[in-house]
């Protein structure tokens, strides 16, 4: 089993998280933080580990590390891999499997790289334990990451099993659902406590009405989960792991607040309704039918999280559909703050406000822009000099 000590851990997200993702790990008690590409790093024992599983908003996957060297040709990076004692921390009879990320002149395919990193591993079974554990590719029990960067190479047990985009509570999704860690840092980019009413006007499956309600209730996004990766390791401390999931609940807090979730699909309403029960949040979030452009605003002001449905076989429709946007909001929500995630850069020229922020971001494989629009009585100037 890993040693209760302080590892330099890993902590995977998606780009241009990386700084709010310091911030938490930071606030949940991570020393030494490092911020890389799509990922942060971070120093911190077995205990933070659960911790972090439980309770990171932005965080898609935590490496734990088990070894790095500098391979020489592919017989002594199998050596190396065979010399891990593989058997001290998970059991033969767990599923697992390899991901390698990067290659080099030697190893380059990462299919090679993980064939070999599985023979090593269930050589070392077979001549330890007499017995051999199985590769599953779908969904292992304990997942092996390997990253190659020249001659360097650094081996990885992951900590959170399935991505922790994976909540619990989604099941069933509308078309094209909005990453949860997306979403969850969409919320935390707008800087919203709880302090006022929030409204997604096209909600779908309602990620961001759930995850906007995991931030007002200061609850762990990842209670749901019944399992990670660090569950299937030799020695996992179930009893320290109650005791920081306890810990972690005990510091919610009630929300007096209402967030308001509308959509016209009724298929995309039906999937958040469900969605929201599972999360137990059907006390504090409305859904309603409704056409965005014939619905007043449900407050005088709010923050509004906006993933709008975009049509990539007709532009011209999309760019109608944001210049009616823009005007509707210029007309009804004075007083609101909006978020606008797109993966259309060009029909953002036609919503005709200007963004008072903008951030680079991806969704998947998509590149998107996140846009913050503060929308003044009046124009900014006036704003301004009231």
């Amino acid at each position: 089993m890993p040693e209760n000590k302080d590892y330099r851990l890993v902590v995977k997200t998606l780009y241009g998280l990386e700084e709010i993702l310091s911030k938490e790990l930071l606030a949940l008690g991570g020393r030494e933080i490092k911020k890389l590409n799509r990922a942060v790093s971070v120093v911190g024992d077995l205990g933070y580990v659960y911790k972090i599983n439980l309770a990171l908003r932005t965080g898609l996957r935590v490496l734990l590390p088990l070894t790095e060297f500098q391979m020489e040709d592919v017989e002594h990076y199998y050596e190396e891999l065979l010399a891990i004692p593989w058997e001290e921390h998970f059991e033969v009879n767990t599923t697992f499997a390899v991901d390698v990320v990067g290659r080099n002149e030697q190893l380059n395919h990462s299919s090679f790289a993980g064939l070999k990193a599985k023979d090593a591993i269930v050589d070392r079974f077979r001549d330890k334990v007499g017995d051999r554990p199985t590769v599953e590719r779908g969904t292992p029990e304990v997942p092996i990451h390997i990253h190659i960067y020249q001659d360097t190479i650094r081996v990885y047990l992951d900590a959170s099993g399935d991505s922790l985009h994976k909540r619990g509570y989604r099941l069933a999704a509308a078309r094209a659902p909005l990453n949860e860690v997306l979403a969850a840092g969409i919320i935390m980019h707008s800087k919203w406590n709880g302090g006022m009413p929030v409204l997604d006007p096209m909600c779908g499956s309602g990620t961001f009405l759930v995850e906007a309600a995991l931030i007002a209730h200061n609850m762990p996004p990842n209670i749901y989960r019944e399992y990670f990766g660090f569950h299937f390791w030799k020695g996992f401390d179930e009893d320290l792991y109650e005791k920081i999931k306890d810990g972690l609940l005990g510091r919610a807090k009630e929300y007096e607040g209402k967030i308001f979730g509308r959509d016209l699909d009724d298929y995309a309403l039906d999937a958040a309704s469900d969605n929201i029960e599972r999360s137990m949040f059907d006390d504090v979030i409305r859904l309603k039918r409704a056409d965005f452009f014939e619905t007043e605003p449900p407050s005088a002001k709010g923050l509004m999280l906006v993933n709008p449905p975009y049509n990539v076989r007709i532009a011209a429709d999309t760019h109608k559909f944001y210049r009616d946007m823009g005007d509707m909001l210029k007309r009804e929500y004075a007083g609101w703050t909006v978020m606008w995630i797109t993966s259309d850069l060009e029909a953002i020229k036609s919503i005709g406000l200007r963004p008072s922020r903008k951030w680079n971001l991806f969704n998947g494989e998509l590149e998107c822009k996140l846009l913050r629009f503060d929308m003044y009585e009046g124009t900014k100037k006036i704003h301004k000099l009231r």
